[in-house]
């Protein structure tokens, strides 16, 4: 598996293709801390205006907030505007958070 990943990072990097737009790649951009986009999300979990998980592959994002709205999901995009308090990361191994 760890092959795998490495022939996309460098066939990414030769191409100057971004990584979230090879698979199992994802990106994410925030502006202050009131919108995020995600890019390469795969479907959206669960929504509220307080959580809201995303599927990105192997891992879900879950970004948690105040008032929590999702203005765009189209073409693997996503972006969640609010009051961003919390982004955490689960694995399936355990949950990391930043």
């Amino acid at each position: 598996m760890r092959r795998k990943k490495e022939f996309f990072t460098r066939f990414g990097e030769r191409l100057d293709i971004p990584r979230e737009a090879l698979p199992g790649g994802f990106g994410l951009s925030m502006s202050g801390q009131n919108e995020l986009t995600v890019r390469g999300c795969r479907k959206i979990l669960s929504y509220g205006a307080d959580r809201i998980s995303l599927s990105l592959g192997k891992v879900t994002l879950t970004v948690e907030g105040i008032g929590l709205l999702c203005t765009v999901f189209e073409a693997g995009s996503v972006t969640v505007q609010g009051l961003i308090c919390k982004i955490g990361f689960d694995k399936g191994r355990g949950t990391y958070e930043n």
